[in-house]
């Protein structure tokens, strides 16, 4: 990533995506889910058992990432950066209902762990041994920006604390309605998307011909206010960007700009003439 320094200070070096992954389920399907995917890496027995649905998928994203990427090895300095789009209302809107109509009793003890926006960077971490910094951020529409300018940051910033870092984002396809007791009336898709960052070498700093790399770009101008991105099909647009690059093509960039007015550009060899506008 290459990120616009003040005057007298060096650029820090850029990130390569190592690998990525996007999973998706309907509501009704992520009980299956819960046991954790076959192979490796393994997750503990019934780890998932009370986890918020964007952790189920969030940790299959990484899974999946996981097996179809280089060997990773020794994955205890890799960092974590949770993006969650408006997770854990779900089980808070559940147990509010259980709350006005059977007391305190009623409340799982599991609300407060499983279910606050660090707890998918907490059960990446815990699952696959992954002790570098972890992290939740974002939270709400413009998740996925954040959490990529956080993961890109936090890599570049500080390589003997992480040798990697993960973005986990995840969001609601439509963002469940909910009856009198909590629970949801429609059965829509939770969707997650992982990518895995590391630090990329001297040669591949600012190019495009190449690894598939991530880019920072911060204008001079302070104050800048950027265009928003989509609430809705960010994580699909991303995705199929990062698929269709793998394919080669034309050489081209896909740009997902902050609300602040930082630039995050993917520099990708691509069979598409942009995808500077998916987003």
């Amino acid at each position: 990533m290459n990120h616009r320094s003040p005057v007298g200070s060096a650029p820090p070096a850029g990130c390569t995506i190592a690998s990525h992954a996007f999973v998706e389920s309907r509501l009704s399907g992520l009980a299956a889910l819960r046991n954790g995917p076959a192979g490796e890496p393994a997750l503990p027995p019934r780890f998932l058992r009370h986890a918020d649905e964007h952790t189920v998928v969030g940790v299959h994203a990484v899974i999946t990432a996981i097996a179809r990427g280089p060997d990773c090895g020794d994955r205890s300095g890799h960092a974590v950066v949770a993006a969650p789009c408006q997770s854990g209302r779900l089980a808070a809107a559940h147990a509010l209902a259980q709350l006005a109509s059977g007391g305190a009793v009623t409340v799982s003890p599991h609300i407060v762990p499983q279910c606050s926006m660090h707890s998918l960077a907490g059960a990446v971490s815990v699952a696959l041994g992954m002790h570098g910094p972890h992290l939740g951020v974002g939270g709400g529409p413009e998740a996925l920006a954040e959490g990529l300018f956080a993961a890109a940051t936090l890599l570049t910033t500080a390589p003997s604390t992480c040798t990697a870092a993960w973005l986990v984002a995840t969001e609601w396809d439509d963002e469940p309605t909910l009856d009198a007791t909590g629970a949801a009336t429609g059965d829509p898709v939770c969707r997650a998307l992982a990518v895995w960052l590391t630090p990329a070498s001297a040669g591949e700093r600012g190019s495009e011909d190449g690894p598939l790399s991530l880019n920072l770009r911060i204008p001079p101008a302070s104050g800048r206010v950027g265009r928003p991105l989509a609430t809705k099909g960010g994580l699909v647009a991303l995705s199929r960007a990062l698929a269709m690059c793998e394919e080669g093509g034309a050489l081209t960039a896909w740009t997902v700009t902050c609300p602040w007015g930082a630039e995050l550009r993917f520099a990708v060899r691509c069979p598409v003439a942009t995808w500077r506008e998916a987003a």
